[in-house]
């Protein structure tokens, strides 16, 4: 089995220009995984407000970017993408 290549690597992800991004990997407190949890649920539901209906995941990587930019600017971002 051969691995996939370009953008349609890896899990689906709510952002997805990704193609120059930086990775990030730490371990956190679980009082900091326990905020990371209700920013997912956040997104999630900003996701569902947006699009009409619910994400297939949230990765990790989306919770991060998704606090690194705010809900405002990941609304605008969502509202771009006119998402299928």
């Amino acid at each position: 089995m051969t691995k996939p290549t370009g953008a349609r690597r890896g899990r689906a992800s709510i952002f997805r220009d990704k193609e120059h991004g930086v990775r990030v990997q730490g371990v956190i407190t679980v009082r900091g995984a326990v905020g990371l949890e209700r920013a997912r649920r956040e997104l999630r539901q900003l996701y569902r407000e947006v699009v009409g209906r619910p994400p297939i995941t949230i990765s990790d990587a989306d919770v991060i970017e998704f606090l690194a930019r705010g809900a405002h600017d990941t609304r605008v971002y969502l509202e771009r993408e006119h998402w299928p």
